[in-house]
């Protein structure tokens, strides 16, 4: 698990010289005065709560801190899929991967539903033709150019994820998804931290109910994988990496896909591992896929000291042309602790995969009933 901190300097003598700029500045400004900072229009999704939306088949709301010029408002609806920079697939260099857009709307083209922008011209409302999928992560795409009634414009587009909460209910649900599987989850936080998560699983289905029982357990970089049967030779602080090219890099360095599971092998020992019992529910959807949720589960890692609290994974799983099945969905967590101090609410977006259990070392069993 890889965690960014903000730091502050220690060193007293840059602290008074950063003081003493910031004094001279703060009163060149004073005495020359400026002009207080008008920002274009700030965009939000109306009845997002942490990450999440609670009806899909509701209307999709977005709106806007003052009135847009409407020629300007560019937007469209699609399932957050991004290469391995991080690139949606509309601006990645692959042109054989595109957008899977469920809503489009600008000034010469509306697909996928009818939309209206209220006469303040500060709320637009979209109806769906179809009801937006459940688990995976979404994402709100407003395109660069967006003014108010002065001109004041982003000059850059503007993506919020969303997703919809996934409940399997009181209903018992027969499910075809594997009885028994390892599985690689792979999360971005992007809130309150910016972090990345690997997770290594051994997931247990009820195939009569879609109820499962999974130990989850943190994912480090292999330390017996060999970069010299490659032609490297790594230094003692550096990792061995084999996706996406085999080169030596720094234990903590993020992996750019869930295919990178290759690389990474399970840490349960505290104080730097840890594993944890999910439980939860998956069922069949149209077209042959799953949709995947869990009981909310607290996380608790010794070194650092955080503790995330009520994590919820949501994904919509379907199987590729080779087989493996690809997870895609959304992170949340009611707070996260670093240390004794809350910071906020988790939220982010989740990448997984099977893999047979042989290609990688053993990781802990789920508990037995």
């Amino acid at each position: 698990m890889i965690f960014t901190y903000p730091f502050a300097s220690s060193t007293r003598g840059a602290h008074r010289g950063a003081s003493l700029g910031a004094c001279i500045l703060a009163t060149a400004l004073s005495l020359a005065g400026c002009d207080p900072f008008d920002a274009p229009p700030a965009v939000a999704i109306e009845g997002l709560v942490e990450g999440q939306l609670p009806d899909p088949t509701a209307p999709f709301t977005v709106t806007f801190s003052e009135p847009i010029k409407p020629e300007s408002l560019a937007f469209k609806l699609v399932v957050y899929e991004t290469d391995g920079e991080g690139r949606l697939f509309d601006q990645d260099e692959d042109a054989a991967t595109e957008l899977d857009v469920l809503f489009r709307s600008d000034p010469e083209t509306e697909e996928g539903g009818l939309g209206q922008l209220d006469e303040a011209r500060r709320v637009f409302t979209a109806t769906l033709s179809k009801t937006m999928p459940v688990g995976p992560q979404l994402a709100l795409v407003v395109d660069s150019g967006l003014a108010d009634d002065a001109g004041r414009a982003w000059k850059v587009r503007q993506i919020i994820k969303f997703g919809f909460a996934f409940s399997c209910g009181d209903q018992v649900k027969p499910t075809t998804f594997p009885e028994r599987g390892t599985y690689f989850f792979l999360v971005d936080v992007d809130k309150p931290v910016s972090a990345q998560i690997q997770l290594l699983a051994d997931i247990r289905v009820d195939p009569d109910s879609g109820d499962f029982v999974g130990q989850f357990t943190n994912g480090d970089r292999n330390p017996a994988l060999d970069c010299s049967t490659l032609g490297l030779s790594c230094k003692d602080t550096e990792a061995c990496r084999t996706y996406p090219e085999p080169a030596c890099v720094p234990p903590s360095e993020k992996t750019s896909g869930a295919d990178g599971y290759v690389d990474f092998s399970a840490n349960f020992e505290p104080p730097t591992g840890y594993s944890f019992t999910v439980r939860g529910c998956v069922t069949d959807s149209e077209g042959g896929g799953y949709s995947f949720g869990n009981l909310p589960v607290d996380v608790v890692v010794q070194s650092p000291p955080i503790t995330v609290k009520a994590i919820n994974l949501q994904s919509a799983w379907t199987r590729d042309d080779e087989g493996v099945l690809r997870g895609s969905g959304s992170f949340t967590a009611e707070q996260v602790y670093l240390g004794p101090s809350p910071s906020g609410a988790g939220v982010g977006s989740s990448l997984a995969r099977s893999y047979a259990a042989e290609e990688l070392p053993p990781i802990p069993a789920p508990p037995a009933d």
